[in-house]
């Protein structure tokens, strides 16, 4: 009788921890899809972003980015000022991320790109 207990805990045991293993995977499979959406997001309205002054200014993709750099440098402190034009050079995605930080504390400001 004892071995039978014995034998039906463990199996439960095991049941028990696939179960917490199926789920904890289910989890973490929802929270990567989520942030990868959100990446996803981020970029595209960037890239809109982009596209706007594009079609506003009647500009090259590159002239965008300078114009939307020159944006950010009139609106950050003199300090930060430097180091737009690195970004602007090495990661466009922070350069679009901060463009779109000051356009959210200011949508007005988007005619001054």
């Amino acid at each position: 009788m004892r071995m039978i207990w014995s034998n039906t805990l463990q199996k439960v045991l095991v049941l028990s921890v696939i179960v917490f293993a199926s789920v904890v995977v289910r989890v973490e499979s929802k929270r990567r899809r989520k942030a990868l959406e959100h990446m996803r997001e981020r970029y595209a309205s960037g890239l809109a972003l982009v596209r706007y002054v594009q079609l506003n200014r009647q500009c090259s993709e590159v002239a965008s980015y300078q114009r939307l750099a020159t944006f950010v440098k009139k609106h950050v402190p003199v300090d930060g000022s430097s180091s737009i034009e690195c970004i602007l050079a090495h990661d466009r995605q922070r350069l679009l991320e901060r463009a779109q930080g000051l356009l959210v504390q200011d949508p007005d400001a988007i005619d001054k790109i």
